[in-house]
């Protein structure tokens, strides 16, 4: 630090959220943990419909020549490939319980995520309260009594007890204020962390770019 400097308090602005609804439908759209459970639902999907269809007889079309000094022979042909002896019954089991097992766990995962969402939504709107109520109201009157005894102190209307009394619930009126402006801070990051919005995940990379590796 330079040999003179000053220290500026400045309050964190912290994004006003949308309701939960909003937040729970961006949640299905934008989760990561979600989009790859469904990219894992699509693809055992995928592999079920390939098993199953591989069972059905098969269509081709075939063609042939023949050529001789005098002649051109061509032959054109279909051919039905029918499974008769394999009906690929273990592989479609399998595909059929790996495709449940994924849907499962998409469902799991999503009420999980879900659940998380609107607890942190209900302690988000209890901090903001908590906040309002300290930031215009607590503190505020625990300011205006610590005033009023300095000057009473001063004037020697109050004494000294009376005077650290007030600036003691001063401190602590404040003192609760920071706290719960750093729990409302944590909650609107964790909400914003299941959100995932563009921005945000762009913000986080930016932040992971700028680390330097220790």
């Amino acid at each position: 630090l330079p040999a003179e400097y000053e220290v500026v308090s400045q309050i964190p602005k912290l994004e006003t959220l949308p309701p939960l609804p909003v937040l729970l439908s961006e949640l299905q759209a934008q989760s990561p943990e979600l989009q790859k459970a469904k990219a894992e639902v699509e693809a055992t999907e995928s592999r079920l419909s390939f098993e199953q269809n591989s069972r059905l007889p098969k269509l081709s079309f075939k063609a042939q020549q023949y050529n001789d000094p005098n002649f051109t022979d061509r032959l054109y042909g279909l051919v039905v490939s029918i499974p008769i002896w394999d009906f690929k019954g273990g592989q479609i089991a399998e595909a059929e319980a790996n495709a449940s097992r994924a849907k499962n766990q998409l469902n799991a995962q999503s009420q999980s995520l879900e659940q998380q969402l609107e607890t942190a939504y209900k302690l988000y709107q209890m901090s903001s309260y908590q906040v309002k109520i300290l930031d215009q109201e607590v503190v505020q009157l625990a300011g205006s009594a610590r005033r009023i005894a300095e000057v009473s102190y001063r004037y020697g209307e109050r004494g000294m007890l009376e005077y650290l009394d007030a600036q003691r619930t001063f401190r602590l009126a404040r003192n609760d204020l920071i706290k719960a402006r750093f729990d409302l801070a944590s909650v609107v990051t964790e909400i914003q962390r299941l959100r995932a919005t563009p921005e945000w995940i762009a913000q986080i990379e930016s932040v992971r770019v700028g680390t330097p590796n220790i």
